[in-house]
């Protein structure tokens, strides 16, 4: 598996990757770790990020990697499936980060970079709280 980083998207990220405490994290988001901030939902929506974590981060659930033109990131083995053989992360006309694959297309259109790369405890993203249910 492979991911190709267009030169527009690595010029953003350079400037993480240039520290080697640093990590990229690929994060699928989906309620699942310290980094998510969904809960669990029944949509078909995939969401990735990436987040710029240092060497104190806790990646228990990122046991896997990727490799992609700026070296390894990390990600949670499951969320492979989501990915194809081949995936380009790439600016969009309107300067968002958009990630596809070769085989699928879109995977995800609006990827953030969340830098984390300053925290020294637990990450704050954390979920946010829903309606409860009236009986």
């Amino acid at each position: 598996m492979f991911l190709k980083i267009t030169p527009a998207v690595q010029k953003r990220l350079n400037k993480y990757l240039k520290q080697p405490a640093l990590k990229v994290l690929l994060n699928f988001d989906d309620g699942v770790g310290l980094y998510s901030k969904v809960q669990a939902t029944c949509s078909l929506e995939v969401n990735f990020n990436l987040i710029i974590v240092n060497s104190s981060a806790d990646l228990t659930d990122f046991d896997s990697q990727v490799n992609t033109s700026m070296g390894s990131f990390l990600i949670k083995g499951y969320s492979k499936e989501f990915l194809d053989e081949e995936n380009r992360l790439f600016l969009t006309k309107f300067g968002s980060l958009c990630l596809t694959g070769d085989r699928t297309g879109l995977i995800a259109n609006n990827l953030p970079i969340i830098d984390l790369s300053q925290t020294t405890e637990k990450p704050k993203i954390g979920l946010e709280p829903i309606d409860e249910i009236a009986n």
